[in-house]
């Protein structure tokens, strides 16, 4: 894929646009521009440190020979949704207020936590985003024809090749890995909210949990605020699309082309020590941090407090975890599954649809970029406002809805959907068209071709689509904190990320190694279903 074929004029003309948003949104608003001006930045200083990360990491799991690689990018693809509230959950078991790192290197003087504040907000978005970033980068550098990178290797060695040939080529896939990591900084809240960050997500969200939106006090936003972010939100959406479908067409179109790989001899071994030191950065100290907290001990003697740990204390918790945790786990499950069929029922129809379009349907991705973008606190204020009517209104019936399970099961419905359509679209139309032309011509209708024809070819795609909408559906926080009704049992993202603001404990560590290990295998599986489909 050519830089010069990247339509970089637009995308300069949008990021122009969504700045100039934010300095009039300041002008009119100031609260909201400020609050608008920190998600930018938060999003600016991970994008600092997750495309480097990450784009060493591609490089060397796309490009090169390097031993090792398919297991790490098989640990990858299997962190790829794991909940943002998890990943700080794991990072402060270690290095937060009361994590082992911070309790072993206390004195009598006291210890700061490493973890805190901003710095923590940007080290753990920029390392979550990391995943996601050797996948698009990944998907840009297997787009390059492999004739280009296979004649300059004529004139110039492997690594000159990946430097001067691969990179520049898969620049447009940077560009696009940067803008996903912007709209997951602004669309969440649980990392900003646990380490007291304000940016225009998690205000939102503590004003809603304060019941301050009557749009007439000093303190909430205004209304005009509010829409103003959304539209900023909407533009980020837009950008994000228009500097994706240049690299996934190109993607589309180089799969099942052999691709290019660097033979780098005797770089190979100290290039798997680079590989595997960031994976154990990215994967490894997180989840070892869960685990030695699953298993510490702490007894009290005459010389003080003792620690100990234990792999045995470790099995047990975990064990331990589904049962302590069961109706939380239970309702989860029952409400993201739900959410994870309405969101198919949606997909199959509306990827179906995709394929018959000339050219890119802009309208339908931009409304899927919409529902994957919009700030799940402003997604959760939206349902409120039109669920909680008044008994007189003629609308009283939706607030019976609003006392039951409808709003959470919406909420992951609308946050389902657009990956779940995003693997069908392509899916479904790969279904060979004369196959679908001799079926029209015996009589079999647009109907009948998909559910006779497409969907049996297609079935491991759309097991896939439902797995994956249901880790969605079950990691989902940042409108489902808002809207979930009272009840004894409350969704398991809510429960611990309730949990981790009293520190993370064993029991906490437990069950979200539970929940890690979960939401990972469903990626897995995922994956391998897809991966079967190719």
């Amino acid at each position: 894929m050519q830089v010069s074929n990247f339509r970089g004029l637009w995308l300069i003309l949008l990021i122009a646009a969504g700045l100039l948003g934010v300095l009039t949104l300041w002008r009119l608003e100031p609260r909201a521009g400020a609050l608008w001006l920190n998600t930018a930045w938060l999003a600016a200083a991970a994008c600092l440190i997750a495309l480097p990360v990450g784009g060493a990491l591609a490089v060397l799991v796309f490009k090169t020979d390097t031993p090792g690689r398919s297991v790490a990018g098989l640990l990858l693809v299997g962190m790829l949704f794991v909940p943002l509230y998890l990943i700080a959950g794991a990072w402060d078991a270690g290095f937060g207020l009361q994590g082992w790192h911070t309790l072993a290197a206390k004195t009598a003087s006291g210890y700061e936590p490493w973890l805190r504040g901003w710095r923590a907000a940007i080290w753990v978005h920029a390392l979550a985003a990391v995943p996601w970033v050797v996948l698009i980068v990944g998907a840009g550098l297997r787009a390059i024809e492999a004739e280009i990178e296979e004649d300059a290797t004529t004139c110039a060695t492997p690594a000159q090749v990946l430097l001067h040939v691969s990179l520049p080529r898969a620049a447009a896939a940077f560009f696009v890995a940067g803008l996903w990591v912007a709209v997951v900084a602004t669309a969440e809240i649980s990392v900003t909210d646990f380490f007291q960050v304000r940016t225009f997500a998690e205000e939102v969200y503590t004003q809603a949990a304060l019941g301050a939106f009557d749009f007439g006090g000093d303190e909430a936003l205004s209304a005009s605020g509010l829409w103003i972010g959304l539209l900023l939100s909407a533009a980020l959406a837009v950008a994000a699309i228009v500097a994706a479908g240049r690299l996934f067409t190109n993607f589309t179109d180089a799969a099942l082309r052999p691709p290019w790989f660097g033979r780098i001899g005797r770089w190979r071994w100290p290039a798997a020590v680079v590989l595997w030191s960031i994976m154990l950065l990215v994967a490894g100290l997180p989840l070892g941090n869960l685990i030695y907290k699953a298993g510490l001990s702490a007894e009290l003697a005459d010389s003080g407090v003792t620690r100990s740990w234990s792999p045995a204390k470790v099995a047990l918790r975990m064990a331990a975890a589904p049962a302590e945790f069961r109706g939380d786990l239970w309702l989860t499950f029952r409400v993201g599954a739900a959410a994870a069929t309405a969101a198919l029922a949606i997909a199959i129809p509306l990827g179906w649809s995709m394929r018959s379009v000339r050219g890119v349907p802009w309208l339908r991705l931009t409304i899927l970029a919409l529902c994957l973008t919009v700030p799940g606190p402003l997604l959760g204020v939206g349902l409120i406002r039109i669920l909680n009517r008044p008994p007189e209104s003629s609308l009283a019936v939706l607030a019976w809805l609003y006392d039951t399970n409808f709003a959470p099961w919406l909420a992951q419905t609308i946050r389902a959907l657009p990956l779940a359509t995003l693997i069908l679209w392509p899916a479904l139309a790969s279904v060979p068209q004369a196959m679908l032309d001799t079926a029209a011509t015996e009589g079999s209708g647009p109907v009948s071709r998909l559910m006779r024809i497409a969907l049996p070819q297609r079935w491991p795609a759309v097991a896939a689509a439902w797995l994956v909408a249901l880790a969605i559906a079950v990691g989902e926080l940042a409108a489902t904190v808002l809207v979930i009704p009272p009840q004894r049992s409350t969704a398991i993202s809510v429960r611990i990320f309730q949990l981790l603001h009293y520190g993370v404990d064993d029991r906490v560590a437990a069950i979200s190694l539970v929940m890690v290990a979960g939401i990972a295998a469903l990626t897995a599986i995922a994956a391998t279903l897809l991966k079967r489909r190719t």
